[in-house]
């Protein structure tokens, strides 16, 4: 070989630059139509397996209706049962059917069995969205009897908010939310549900914070409910308190609060707790009509937002996510009880 045919290139056949690239598109071809026949078998096996737990659960539904509720506990426990038992499915395919279980052991005052089936589900679902609330639903079944307690204001740990608070940070987190434009390009014909869906309105990446800012005062709520139940009132006052200077928006602390604090005949801590409530709703109510009158005008929808200002009706975020006015109607109620009482 001479040097100069070092440096030329080795000609490959025709055949050889075509067969390559075709035999590539041909496999990933199959590898797609595999993958995709793969996905479809799965959906099948899944849907057969759901059409069996929606079986049990219609017949329970039915009986449930006609005021067979043991039959119908019978029948929501099969579908149960016959979910836990697939491969193919979640609890998320039969918690209906649990949530149905526990309430109807209520009704029919089985509160054994309720206790030990709340027992199971918390046991066996630990990670599971709804296990708090099963949580306090069963600490409200195994109260004990309660001595009278000589618990004293200063037994009271005060709370320290974090800094930021968690609603400050829940805040500043729906500011990066894309902005609500109440539906102003709804298209004639076209439920929210469908135009939510075709939006996607809550970017994926931000679904996950979402839970995490609502399971952070979850927790607290939850500890805060089940210390209550068992009259542990010195915890369930700390959580309480917790949740009010982390600038939780719901009502409940507030109004468990006074309940607690009128048990314990802590008349001054009562009317606090009022007046706090009525300050810091009255100044929130004023600041989602402030945002939301805001972005009404910038999306031309005035009149749609003062429509519903105007009747006390609340406004939600995309989805009913969370709100973005909501008129207290209990500020009304909390006034009228100061005024009574002091």
């Amino acid at each position: 070989m001479g040097l100069f045919d070092l440096f030329k290139s080795n000609p490959k056949k025709k055949s050889e630059l075509t067969t390559k690239p075709k035999r590539e598109v041909i496999n990933s071809y199959q590898k797609l139509k595999n993958e995709t026949d793969r996905l479809r078998t799965e959906n099948e096996l899944w849907q057969t397996d759901f059409n069996k737990v929606l079986d049990f659960r219609n017949k329970a539904t039915k009986l449930e209706k006609s005021g067979k509720l043991s039959m119908a506990i019978e029948s929501y426990l099969n579908a149960m049962d016959f979910g836990e038992k697939s491969t193919k499915l979640s609890i998320n395919n039969y918690s209906h059917d649990i949530d149905r279980i526990i309430i109807l052991y209520g009704k029919t005052k089985e509160t054994e069995n309720q206790i030990s089936f709340l027992q199971r589900v918390i046991s066996t679902y630990p990670e599971y969205r709804d296990v708090k609330k099963w949580a306090v639903r069963l600490s409200k079944l195994t109260v004990e009897d309660s001595k009278k307690t000589d618990l004293k204001p200063s037994d009271i740990t005060k709370q320290i908010a974090g800094n930021p608070t968690i609603g400050e940070q829940f805040e500043n987190f729906k500011k990066t939310l894309p902005e609500f434009n109440f539906y102003h390009d709804l298209p004639a014909g076209m439920q929210t549900f469908e135009y939510l869906r075709l939006n996607k309105t809550i970017p994926t990446n931000k679904a996950k914070d979402l839970r995490n800012f609502r399971e952070s005062f979850q927790i607290i709520l939850s500890k805060a409910k089940i210390a209550e139940n068992h009259k542990d009132y010195k915890t369930a006052i700390e959580a309480y308190e917790k949740l009010i200077i982390e600038k939780y928006e719901g009502k409940e602390p507030y109004e468990r609060l006074m309940v607690i604090y009128r048990k314990l005949k802590w008349s001054e801590k009562e009317k606090d707790v009022l007046k706090r409530a009525i300050s810091f709703f009255e100044k929130l109510k004023e600041k989602q009509k402030t945002n939301v009158l805001y972005l009404a005008k910038k999306y031309g929808m005035e009149s749609k937002a003062l429509e519903y200002l105007n009747a006390d009706k609340k406004i939600q975020y995309f989805g009913g996510v969370f709100d973005l006015y909501n008129p207290n109607p209990k500020i009304a109620k909390w006034k009228s009880q100061l005024e009574k009482k002091y």
